[in-house]
């Protein structure tokens, strides 16, 4: 009998375990997540910077609009509102035109509403013609309605403290009871243009006058 050769029949088991040796270790380099493959799930594909800072406004209006429904976002704040007044019906006759500045506080209820307080003073231009100049204090309050978000309306009564006076420093006041309105612009959140309705109640008759005025708060 010849002899065997048995190294040709150890050659073939050893090759075999070196094959499946090598197939478990790629199977396990290639299961193996990596840090990219990690990032990438963590961003969901139908994420949007936009969309995020959206519902983030969204959020904060919300919570706002419920501060403002239980009352513990009331504000207040206080403003300067200059005047250019135009004298009308019997008025007319007597002066011009007149200028006007006026101190306003606003205690805001709502995003919508505000109580407001005025005190101003007004002067009157008399006409060459005319012996007597006129000068006044507003003293109103009023509600400031927001129509929208370009639009206001803004209802007031108060007194009117109106002074005539000539040349030779005699003068007489009497104090009225004055009925006004004033319908505008918001111009921000800070700033409003407006156009406005005075009318005094005087012993036998009555004054009015128009005002274009512009309120900006601080």
């Amino acid at each position: 009998m010849k002899n065997l050769d048995l190294s040709k029949f150890l050659f073939l088991p050893l090759l075999c375990a070196g094959l499946t040796a090598n197939a478990q270790d790629n199977s396990l380099t290639t299961d193996k997540p990596t840090n990219t493959a990690i990032a990438l799930v963590a961003i969901p594909a139908n994420t949007s910077p936009v969309m995020g800072e959206k519902n983030l406004s969204e959020q904060k209006s919300a919570l706002k609009n419920a501060a403002f429904a239980d009352g513990s976002a009331s504000t207040f704040s206080i403003g300067l509102e200059p005047e250019v007044l135009l004298p009308l019906g019997n008025f007319k006759n007597s002066s011009s035109v007149g200028v006007g500045i006026n101190l306003k506080g606003l205690y805001h209820l709502s995003e919508t509403g505000a109580v407001t307080g005025t005190v101003g003073y007004n002067y009157f231009v008399a006409k060459e013609d005319v012996a007597f100049k006129y000068s006044g204090i507003p003293i109103k309050v009023g509600y400031m309605a927001k129509l929208g978000d370009m639009f206001f309306i803004e209802p007031q009564v108060g007194f009117y403290s109106l002074r005539a006076s000539d040349d030779d420093d005699n003068s007489a006041t009497s104090t009225n009871l004055l009925l006004a309105a004033k319908v505008g612009l918001n111009i921000g959140e800070k700033s409003h243009l407006g156009i406005g309705y005075n009318y005094i109640k005087v012993t036998g008759g009555s004054y009015a006058f128009a005002g274009l005025s512009y309120l900006f708060t601080f």
